[in-house]
């Protein structure tokens, strides 16, 4: 029977003195769990972890020098590796990073539990943004692919003269059968819906209430959007925006404005930078970022990073208040989960005990359901690229 209790672990985007354009590495929080030990991944650079499998983009040299990235579906309970056939024809991707893709289950829209999903089919959605003239304008396009079939879908595409993708924008969400990829550096996304391959633009917040320059799309345990704004004055924490489904006049959903996650109640002593509440109109590098989101549990990777303050990422849990410092350097945090499966009859905990049954069998019965709620192991996948390896 393996264990139900968590396990973490991590993977760093870590720059490459060698030839190699991007790397990470596996580390798990408890290696008693069954989850393979730290283990270095040179070459591959983590895009998404969801339902039991991760995604990785690995460079191969193509022709001219140029770098042709192959994506790699790996499940790190059983080693399960598969390397996605290549579009054809291939993408003119505008650029060595406009580009980014998810992971899922197959049955993900369906309501699918996810305690058995490691060898069941999945779905891959991978964005890009290519331009016909030097730089503008982008036309960013989608599509999909299915293990089942072995194929991609036909591409859809969405124009756009300033809005392009990029896969440093981390975190993708998830809610029902909508996928959310950030736009870098605006406060937009493209919006990919699996059922019937629509690619689209959304909006985040109002730029004038906010704070970031950027929005960070997550979706929540009660299975909303939500926009995470940091927010430095007067205090540092974290503003929760909901996406309503009622659109306004206009025809577009609205966002409202939410609850504040203080930080300083949250993380130890320390570890935040002095807040600086002088306005000032000049940019500046928020000290404050948000580098993970693990989808399900509500548990945000916040970093901290200000000249002269010993920066770090903590793991900050919202329904516990529970944080705990989790690396000593900012790093791009993938979380990993899983189901770890008790060796048991799935079968013999879907129905409830007989009237014939005695004490000892409805106690065992009630005992593994409580297992299989429970058993949910989970992991850090983190990662950093090489820029001169890939040309910037």
């Amino acid at each position: 029977m393996c264990r139900s209790s968590p396990v973490t672990g991590s993977q760093r985007r870590r720059s490459m003195a060698g030839d190699e354009p991007y790397a990470c590495r596996f580390v798990p929080n408890n290696p008693a769990s069954g989850l393979p030990a730290a283990r270095e991944l040179p070459g591959w650079l983590p895009l998404d972890c969801r339902h039991g499998r991760a995604l990785f983009c690995t460079a191969s040299p193509g022709r001219d020098a140029e770098l042709i990235h192959d994506l790699v579906v790996w499940n790190p309970l059983t080693n399960e590796q598969r390397r996605l056939p290549r579009l054809s024809p291939l993408p003119k991707i505008f650029g060595d990073w406009y580009f980014n893709a998810a992971v899922l289950c197959a049955t993900a829209a369906e309501g699918c539990d996810h305690r058995d999903c490691h060898g069941r089919p999945f779905h891959v959605a991978f964005v890009w943004t290519s331009s016909k003239d030097l730089f503008r304008p982008y036309v960013t396009s989608a599509c999909l692919y299915s293990s089942e079939t072995g194929d991609w879908s036909e591409p859809t595409s969405v124009q756009h003269p300033d809005l392009y993708l990029d896969m440093r924008a981390y975190h993708i969400a998830l809610v029902g059968d909508k996928l959310y990829f950030r736009c870098i550096g605006w406060r937009r996304a493209f919006e990919y819906q699996l059922g019937v391959w629509r690619l689209s633009i959304v909006d985040g917040p109002p730029p004038s209430l906010c704070q970031s320059y950027a929005i960070y799309l997550v979706s929540m345990v009660d299975g909303g959007l939500r926009s995470i704004d940091v927010e430095e004055e007067p205090s540092f924490c974290l503003r929760l925006w909901s996406r309503e489904a009622t659109p306004n006049d206009d025809g577009v959903a609205q966002w409202t404005r939410g609850r504040a996650i203080v930080l300083e109640t949250l993380l130890p002593d320390g570890a935040l930078p002095v807040s600086r509440s002088a306005p000032s109109s000049a940019p500046r590098i928020p000290s404050i970022s948000l580098l993970g989101f693990l989808e399900g549990a509500d548990v945000f990777f916040v970093g901290t990073q200000m000249r002269g303050h010993p920066g770090g990422v903590y793991m900050v849990e919202l329904n516990s208040g529970r944080a705990r410092k989790v690396f000593d350097e900012g790093t791009l945090v993938i979380p990993y989960t899983s189901f770890c499966m008790p060796v048991i009859d799935v079968a013999s905990t879907s129905e409830e005990p007989g009237e014939g049954a005695s004490s000892a069998d409805k106690n065992l019965k009630l005992l593994m359901q409580g297992l299989l709620k429970q058993a949910m192991s989970l992991g850090f996948f983190t990662g950093e690229w090489c820029h001169n390896s890939l040309g910037s």
